[in-house]
């Protein structure tokens, strides 16, 4: 979870410094014209935030959901219906690029999130991708953990190659259609089964892992390496 420091240190360094929220185009460009065209991944991670209300020096107000303009629309269709205030962002949706033969990494996009859907991640992936596109960087591969979200949000390719495991997307904003592959990261597949062997029967007690039929309590382990 990220704490910041205070409000008033934020306030002070937004004097300084101005990061949109959204796709930051100029960004974008900024990049490709530091290291010029080239194939690149998409990583998607999200964390979770302190809900918290800040405002900048332009009067804007920090803290809220940012949607995209169809979101928007629809969030505020359900607001006239249920009379229901604009909820605080409790997660930070970044989406970053890296280089697959360079030292390029950039934070490319950020939102505001509160209960993110596939749909809300699938709308704001590609719009990123359609950026780096337009600007001469080809994306390549998309990384993420393995978040129930984010598998969905796998998921709703399925039909593009009809794979029986999804593992690609057609990039259609590539000067020609091609596959844009689709990656669980390795160390976050890991931490899961670590995570999974560590409290099943035991620690936090939250897994009751099966091998072979037989429930797996590692409770034995942690006896004899304590002793």
């Amino acid at each position: 979870m990220i704490i910041l420091y205070s409000i008033l240190l934020i306030i002070v360094h937004s004097y300084h410094t101005s990061y949109p929220t959204g796709v930051d185009q100029e960004y974008i460009l900024e990049c490709c014209q530091k290291f010029g065209p080239q194939d690149v991944a998409v990583l998607i991670d999200e964390m979770k935030v302190r809900e918290g209300l800040v405002y900048n020096n332009s009067g804007a107000l920090w803290g809220y959901v940012d949607t995209t303009e169809a979101d928007s629309l629809l969030d505020n269709l359900v607001s006239s219906t249920n009379q229901s205030d604009t909820p605080l962002a409790t997660h930070a949706l970044c989406l970053m690029i890296r280089g697959l033969k360079s030292d390029l990494q950039a934070v490319v996009a950020t939102y505001g999130t509160h209960a993110l859907t596939a749909e809300n991640l699938h709308s704001r992936f590609w719009d990123v991708v359609a950026n780096l596109e337009l600007v001469g960087f080809s994306v390549r591969c998309c990384v993420s953990d393995g978040a129930s979200i984010n598998r969905k949000f796998y998921k709703m390719h399925a039909d593009d190659y009809g794979d029986d495991v999804t593992y690609r997307a057609t990039n259609r904003f590539a000067i020609s259609p091609r596959p844009l592959y689709l990656i669980s990261d390795t160390c976050h597949l890991m931490k899961t089964s670590r995570n999974g062997f560590e409290n099943s029967g035991a620690n936090r007690n939250s897994r009751k892992l099966v091998v072979s039929n037989v429930q797996f309590n590692n409770t034995a382990l942690f006896c004899m390496y304590r002793t």
